[in-house]
C-alpha cells in the first residue's frame, strides 16, 4: 500500500534512493543517515571487512560517508560525493556506526570498533577527532548512536558498558547514565538514539526491545513499544526518530524469519499508530541507471532468484532513521537493500482539517 492513513495521519509513500555500490552513486551497508541543511544528507556506509591474502591486513571495502542531496519531488536527488574511509587515521573509521549534524552543519560519526568521534566540515574535510568515553575504565566499549541536540550537545550509545553518554562538540565529557539491565534506565545493547524539541533523549534499546525516553540529564521518562508480536511491540529496536510534532517513529530491525523489519509510528504519549514495512514497487532512479546498463543481465538474475516481486518492496534489516522536518518526510535506511527509502507525512496539527 503507497499511501497508509491512521489516527489522522497520512503516510504517503515517495521513492526510494540508492542501488548497491562499493563507491561513488550508491550505498554499501548503509547504517545511518542524517539530515543537513538545503536538503543535504549524509550515510554512514559501513561496507564489509575482507582480509588481504597478500598482508593478511584487514580491508574495509565500500566503507565511507556517502553526501547527496535529496530534493522535495521524486527522482531529485544528487549525488555530490564521499568522504572518509576504512582506517583508523585522522578522517577514517573502523566500524562506522552513526552520524549527526551540528547547528553549524558539521558532521560527526561514530566509530564502533575505535570508540571515537570523527569531527568533519559539510563538504567532508576531516576537522577532529575525540574519544567517545569518559575515561578508561576498562569495560568492553562498543559506540553505536549519535545524536546533537538544536543546543548542540551530543549524545552517544555504548552498546557494550550499556550507558548514555553527554559530550560538547569538542568531546568534552559532561555526564553518563545507564547499566545492564532490564528496569528503568538500565539498557541491553542500546543502539540508535535522538531528541525531541524539548531536549528529551530517546534511546532505542536494542535487545531489551523497547525505547526508553530521559531529560536531558538522564531522568527517565517513560518507555515506548514493548517486546512481543502484537501491534506496535518491537523486535530488536535499531533506531529513532522523532518529528516536530512529537510522533516517535521506532525502526525494528526483527527477526528476519518473523518478519525482515519494520517501521513503528507512536504518538507523544507512546500510543500506536501505524507499521510501515516498505512500499519500493518501483526501482530508484540510480538503480534504473544499473538496469539500463545491465538489462539481460539482470533480467536473467531476477527470474532465477526471485519468486515473488513483493519481497523487493519490503525493508530488509533497518537500521536507521531520521526525520526531515523542513520537508515533513520520514527516511528508512533500507541495510540489506543498498536504499533509502522515503514517505511523506501529512496529518494532525500539520494540514487544515476540513469537515471535522
Amino acid at each position: 500500500m503507497l499511501t497508509q492513513v491512521a489516527a489522522g495521519r497520512t503516510y504517503d509513500y515517495s521513492h526510494s534512493v540508492g542501488r548497491g555500490s562499493q563507491s561513488g552513486m550508491g550505498f554499501s551497508q548503509p547504517v545511518s543517515v542524517a539530515v543537513g541543511k538545503d536538503n543535504l544528507m549524509y550515510i554512514v556506509n559501513r561496507g564489509s571487512e575482507s582480509i588481504s591474502n597478500v598482508a593478511w591486513n584487514r580491508t574495509g571495502i565500500g566503507a565511507r560517508v556517502s553526501r547527496l542531496t535529496i530534493g522535495p519531488t521524486p527522482g531529485d536527488e544528487e549525488f555530490l560525493g564521499e568522504f572518509s574511509k576504512y582506517g583508523s587515521n585522522n578522517g577514517e573509521f573502523i566500524w562506522g556506526s552513526g552520524v549527526a549534524v551540528d547547528s553549524q552543519n558539521n558532521v560527526y560519526v561514530s566509530d564502533e570498533w575505535l570508540n571515537q568521534v570523527s569531527v568533519f566540515d559539510s563538504d567532508g574535510a576531516f576537522q577532529k577527532r575525540w574519544s567517545a568515553l569518559e575515561s578508561d575504565d576498562g569495560k568492553s566499549h562498543g559506540i553505536a548512536g549519535i545524536v546533537i541536540d538544536a543546543s548542540d550537545n551530543v549524545y552517544v550509545t555504548d552498546g557494550r558498558s550499556n550507558e548514555v553518554r553527554k559530550f560538547t562538540t569538542d568531546g568534552q565529557f559532561l555526564l553518563g547514565w545507564g547499566g545492564l539491565g532490564d528496569g528503568n534506565g538500565q539498557f541491553n545493547s542500546p543502539w540508535g538514539v535522538t531528541t525531541d524539541a524539548e531536549g528529551c533523549v530517546y534511546v532505542a534499546d536494542h535487545l531489551n526491545d523497547r525505547v526508553q525516553k530521559f531529560t536531558p540529564g538522564g531522568e527517565w521518562l517513560a518507555q515506548i513499544g514493548q517486546p512481543g508480536e502484537g501491534r506496535g511491540c518491537l523486535e530488536k529496536p535499531t533506531d529513532v526518530a522523532v518529528d516536530p510534532q512529537g510522533d516517535v517513529y521506532v525502526c525494528d530491525w526483527g527477526d528476519n524469519g518473523h518478519h525482515p523489519g519494520r517501521v513503528h509510528a507512536y504518538d507523544r504519549d507512546g500510543t500506536y499508530i501505524i507499521t510501515l514495512t516498505g512500499d519500493a514497487q518501483e526501482l530508484s532512479k540510480w538503480a534504473k541507471m544499473t538496469v539500463d546498463a545491465n538489462a539481460d543481465y539482470i533480467k536473467r538474475r531476477r527470474e532465477v532468484n526471485l519468486r515473488n516481486m513483493e519481497s523487493e518492496w519490503r525493508f530488509a534489516v533497518p537500521t536507521g532513521i531520521a526525520y526531515d522536518g523542513a520537508n515533513n518526510r520520514l527516511i528508512v535506511v533500507d541495510n540489506q537493500r543498498s536504499r533509502l527509502q522515503l514517505y511523506n507525512k501529512l496529518g494532525r496539527y500539520m494540514v487544515p482539517q476540513m469537515n471535522l
